[in-house]
């Protein structure tokens, strides 16, 4: 405990009000002196605040933007009365109050207990820490207070809300593994392929009758076979524009995450880059538990500012197999990704990009004025240039604006010809 900051005023004004009475004999100020003589009185020294027990319990620790969560939040009182206590929930402005505020204020007697159960909506994606909470502790009087952190933290992780997409880039090089993919190459699958004559050994119910009766003899037809193939999804986290949570790396991560989403839902592998300050990846794997590792790869992804110059060659080859399609997605703001792009596609790399227009993002946040609409045309016109020299460079390019559909910028990617390089050693 320790003493508020109204105490030493209102001591120095009991004394002075009883000496000022009793000096030129005025009774008014010795009874005005007496009010603040009993408040001094009063004051009763409390617990510590640490011994304040407060619990908070959410009804989920992991959410989809736009969610809400249940926070159940208890306040055990200590051995002695507590006869203010007061709870501050620091959380960020993502998180909004639908039923509840983030200041609570209460008074236990020993022993007692205050529950209260808050209902919080997570309107944007990111990684939040619950706790500990700001507790102020006072008596009866307010001259006494004692501040403490209390309860353990809980952290509450918020998934970008993924979009339902059909249209897929679809990869030049698959594995042997089952999947959904049509393979070029021929055997047990369901699309069909060539026909051929009949030779010992085929399947009866692979006879193609028509073509059969047609020519005179037995002819079968053969299928593709429908294989899985290596997705890695590049993210750029290099440069950032708009504010948060409608920033060019929000956008990006959307993409990302309903991609991922995509494939693996037709038993692909995929795996993530990330190509930013720091440079972190995910193995291509497949199954729900890899959707997860993605989603909490992406919520945690941000733009870190650096100059060192980032290369893929620290990259394993685990991580980037020869064979994988790589879909990067960008706001292509930073001439460092470009370059990776431009390597991986001279590598023999199977590359698309997914260009996430940051010119609508950044003037959200920009006044209205002559100057920026002409900066953000200028901006508009370099980056056209820019994805015109990739397009020309091999890559297959397809721009996103963000407050469009993501299935209408993709459906362009899903026409292309893949690009059939030999891999190089």
């Amino acid at each position: 405990m320790r003493p508020s900051p109204l105490l030493a005023p209102l001591g120095m004004l009991t004394i002075l009000a009883l000496g000022l009475g009793l000096a030129v004999g005025r009774s008014e100020l010795v009874l005005a002196a007496v009010p603040l003589v009993v408040a001094l009185l009063s004051v009763r020294r409390l617990g510590a605040a640490s011994d304040v027990e407060v619990t908070a319990v959410p009804s989920t620790t992991t959410l989809v933007e736009d969610d809400c969560v249940e926070l159940h939040m208890t306040v055990a009182s200590p051995a002695t009365a507590a006869p203010s206590i007061e709870v501050f929930l620091s959380l960020p402005d993502s998180f909004v109050f639908v039923d509840g505020t983030r200041h609570l204020a209460t008074s236990l007697n020993a022993g007692d207990t205050f529950e209260r159960t808050l209902v919080i909506r997570s309107t944007a994606r990111g990684r939040c820490v619950v706790g500990p909470f700001a507790l102020r502790l006072t008596d009866h009087s307010g001259l006494y207070v004692d501040e403490a952190l209390v309860a353990s933290p809980v952290v509450i992780e918020t998934y970008p809300r993924v979009p339902e997409i059909r249209h897929l880039p679809r990869p030049a090089r698959t594995r042997s593994s089952f999947g959904n993919v049509v393979s070029a190459r021929l055997g047990t699958g369901l699309e069909p392929g060539d026909i051929r004559a009949f030779v010992p050994g085929d399947r009866v119910r692979h006879i193609n009758w028509p073509v059969s009766l047609r020519l005179g003899m037995l002819h079968v037809t053969q299928f593709h076979r429908e294989q899985n193939a290596d997705i890695v999804l590049l993210l750029d986290t290099l440069a950032e524009t708009g504010a948060h949570p409608h920033s060019s790396v929000d956008a990006c991560v959307r993409a990302v995450t309903a991609l991922a989403s995509g494939y693996l839902a037709q038993k692909d592998r995929v795996g993530l880059v990330e190509f930013g300050g720091y440079l972190r990846w995910l193995k291509p794997a497949t199954g729900q538990r890899q959707l997860t590792r993605l989603l909490q790869a992406a919520v945690s992804a941000d733009q870190v500012f650096t100059h060192a110059v980032r290369d893929l060659d620290y990259v394993p080859a685990t991580a980037l197999p020869r064979q994988a399609l790589v879909i990067a997605i960008s706001p292509v703001i930073d001439e460092r990704f470009t370059k990776a792009l431009l390597e991986l596609a001279g590598r023999g790399y199977d590359v698309v990009l997914l260009a996430v227009s940051a010119v609508e993002l950044t003037r959200r946040v920009l006044p209205d004025t002559p100057l920026h609409d002409v900066a953000c045309t200028l901006w508009q016109l370099e980056l056209g240039n820019r994805l015109q020299h990739l397009r020309q460079s091999g890559i297959a390019v397809a721009e996103w604006h963000p407050e469009e559909p993501l299935d209408v910028a993709l459906a362009s990617l899903s026409r292309r010809v893949p690009a059939r390089r030999p891999a190089q050693r």
